[in-house]
């Protein structure tokens, strides 16, 4: 009997044991978890905005940033770089400390220097900080684009569906041929948190109006397909809000046969969802 009340005993001191060993993990999980959660918010791609003023600062999670400063013409559109500083960070409880290693931008992060600053409030998409000084400052955390239109792209990319349009014959005598082409829209730099302009249906109109005025002289070679590409930005610039920088040719073909139209067509439309752009070369094909 007494060896059954002792086995009880000792079975319950271990179910109290196991309780507080569970309970003791469970709160330096919680504070575990709390710091951890802090050190996560801050990481990331912040901006700060002030008089025109972009100031970018990415923070990593090996302790290093990188910063850069952008400011904005009136059209708010447009983006001149000024220069970049990079260095470490150490975040103690609620102060963020900023060590400044290089610098080309003294006026904004001057070089050796180290600041410190009281996080008054962190979340996934502001960060609130106060200087030493007292003034405070309002970070916001960028939204990251998927695929090549990336929010860290400085010239994001936009992808078009391939084109094959009917040359200008200018004579009934003349045979039929086709150019097809695979391109994409390199934009200018654009704002922090400026979004991509949508590619309007009346732009892919507006090219191949341009295009199928073109005839087969205009064509016969990569270098005069190149020189078409000025002409072709300007035809499209006016529905991506001016924002075009380049017209890039990465495929292009003189078909004769709706066969091989059909062919590149199907090539390429299937090619512009996994292949990165890179300038191709003409070539002629016949039937």
């Amino acid at each position: 009997m007494k060896q059954q009340v002792n086995k009880v005993l000792l079975n319950r001191w271990a179910i109290v044991c196991a309780v507080m060993f569970m309970v003791l993990v469970g709160i330096a999980g919680c504070g575990g978890e709390r710091e951890k959660k802090d050190t996560d918010l801050i990481l990331g791609n912040w901006i700060h905005y002030k008089n025109r003023t972009y100031i970018l600062i990415a923070i990593d999670m090996k302790g290093t940033w990188t910063s850069s400063v952008r400011i904005a013409d009136v059209t708010s559109k447009l983006v001149a770089s000024k220069g970049t500083a990079r260095g470490t960070w150490y975040l103690d409880e609620k102060q963020l400390i900023f060590t400044v290693e290089e610098s080309d931008i003294e006026n904004v992060w001057k070089k050796n220097e180290t600041r410190f600053y009281t996080v008054l409030e962190l979340s996934d998409h502001l960060m609130v900080l106060e200087g030493e000084t007292g003034r405070k400052e309002e970070w916001k955390k960028t939204v990251g684009r998927k695929g090549k239109e990336d929010s860290k792209a400085l010239n994001p990319i936009v992808t078009m569906a391939p084109y094959a349009v009917n040359l200008d014959r200018h004579s009934s005598n003349i045979q039929d041929r086709y150019l097809c082409l695979s391109i994409h829209l390199k934009l200018m730099e654009l704002m922090p948190e400026q979004t991509v302009p949508q590619f309007h249906p009346r732009a892919r109109d507006a090219a191949i109006m341009y295009l199928s005025s073109l005839t087969y002289d205009d064509v016969s070679d990569f270098d005069r397909i190149k020189a078409q590409k000025e002409k072709l930005k300007d035809a499209l610039n006016p529905y991506m809000e001016g924002l075009i920088k380049d017209v890039v040719i990465d495929h292009v073909i003189v078909a004769v046969s709706t066969a091989k139209v059909e062919e590149f067509i199907t090539e390429h439309t299937a090619a512009s969802t996994q292949e990165e752009p890179a300038e191709g070369e003409k070539e002629e094909t016949g039937e």
